[in-house]
């Protein structure tokens, strides 16, 4: 619990306010809400549920546990060691996607794309996989799922002012009171949405960086330099606009790669 709170400060107080916020708005009714689907989200059943929702599966065939077992249980080893905490039910996944990516979700779920399996050597591997138990060890997975539960009502409201205000926008018995009162809730929300998204985007981005110096921690800061050095090398993109560097749940490459190789050359 003290990891939560330690490095997720942005997300928990977005979460308290969202209760709160919600609580008062229901008079009461969102506090239940959120006593049931917390705990439910923290489940075992509503881990597996995501897996088979999102195509998430386990290693199957013997060529991927004979080459990914060996690697996984390597990196586990050092992450314990670099932090004693770290839950020891984490697994490794699969998701059919041939892009270079891998992601962790909840209490154990660390998945890697099948393009890494077949575009990355075993060392990049491991890079990949140590930072994603950086973000098991940091708690980031416990967070983004938190504020994930609390969003929901903030989603649904905005879907419902949406309709509402593309109702009375169309409709030509138009009241400008309603109508005006739709278009002050809507904009509200959006608002707060909005706000709430650039604060929790800039906590991602930090949780970012604190993911890459745990991969430092557990010795493998090069491995993932050297695979952040083969997205970029191959990735074509343009620009971003502010806008999008705001919005963004990851630094830009080039800024991860600086730290790490300014982090590796501290540390040698």
């Amino acid at each position: 619990m003290t990891d939560i709170l330690k490095n997720n400060k942005a997300y928990l107080v977005w979460f308290l306010f969202y209760v709160l916020f919600f609580s008062i708005l229901t008079g009461g009714i969102a506090l239940f809400y959120y006593l049931i689907t917390v705990p439910l989200a923290f489940s075992p059943v509503a881990e597996n549920l995501w897996r088979k929702v999102t195509g998430v599966r386990p290693l199957r065939l013997k060529s991927e546990k004979e080459r990914l077992l060996p690697i996984f249980k390597e990196v586990y080893w050092e992450a314990v060691r670099a932090n004693p905490n770290l839950s020891k039910g984490i697994k490794l996944y699969i998701k059919e996607d041939m892009t270079i990516n891998a992601f962790a979700f909840g209490k154990g779920t660390l998945v890697l794309t099948r393009g890494s399996i077949e575009l990355l050597n075993d060392e990049c591997l491991k890079g990949l996989i140590s930072h994603e138990f950086g973000h098991f060890a940091y708690k980031h997975t416990d967070a983004l799922l938190l504020f994930t539960v609390a969003n929901l009502p903030m989603s649904f409201i905005i879907r419902k002012l949406t309709d509402a205000k593309n109702y009375f926008d169309n409709s030509k018995r138009r009241s400008l009171i309603i109508g005006s009162l739709c278009d002050f809730l809507y904009y509200l929300f959006k608002a707060l949405d909005f706000i709430g998204d650039l604060i929790l985007m800039h906590s991602s981005r930090k949780s970012e960086y604190k993911a890459d110096k745990f991969s430092i921690k557990s010795g493998f800061g090069k491995n993932l330099t050297d695979v952040l050095i083969e997205i970029y090398g191959v990735s074509i993109s343009k620009p971003q606009s502010v806008k999008e560097q705001l919005r963004s749940t990851h630094p830009h490459i080039t800024l991860r790669i600086e730290r790490l190789e300014n982090y590796i050359e501290l540390t040698t």
